[in-house]
């Protein structure tokens, strides 16, 4: 008879129902790799489910701020509307002229207040209102320095 690796009865062979991981640990007495494996494989499934977690949460996170500031831009919108309304409203002429009456204390100057300048001419001439018919007369008013408008000089 021949030496062979063949165990010579059958019953003394290992049945086909043996797990890998006893099979390693028979032959090579090393820790069970199949267990490894699969605590690695179960670490990686409990991973991905709290990182799939962790990604959802920040989806509803981001789509609450995201509605938010949808919001924000509507109200911003309405406003920037009435905004321009209103300028509107106020860059009209007659409201300009009350405003400034009202808040700076501007006035319309009279015709004392006027000096008429004409290019050219070295003196300048001042319209003057007479009191006993409203026609208007304009008075020559000598040379000035090109600083001095002011009429209290006069």
């Amino acid at each position: 008879m021949a030496i062979s690796d063949k165990p010579a009865n059958r019953r003394t062979a290992a049945p086909y129902n043996t797990d890998i991981g006893e099979l390693f640990v028979r032959r090579f007495n090393v820790v069970s790799i199949y267990v490894v494996v699969l605590l690695l494989l179960a670490a990686a499934i409990v991973w991905s489910g709290i990182k799939t977690a962790e990604a959802v949460q920040q989806y509803h996170q981001d789509y609450k701020t995201l509605q938010d500031m949808k919001k924000q831009e509507r109200k911003l919108q309405i406003e920037h509307q009435r905004l321009l309304i209103e300028q509107q409203t106020f860059s009209a002429t007659p409201q300009i002229a009350s405003r400034a009456v009202a808040e700076l204390g501007m006035y319309s100057p009279t015709l004392k207040d006027k000096l008429i300048i004409q290019p050219g001419v070295a003196t300048a001439l001042a319209p003057v209102v007479s009191d006993d018919d409203d026609e208007l007369d304009l008075d020559v008013v000598g040379p000035r320095a090109s600083t001095d408008i002011s009429l209290k000089n006069r």
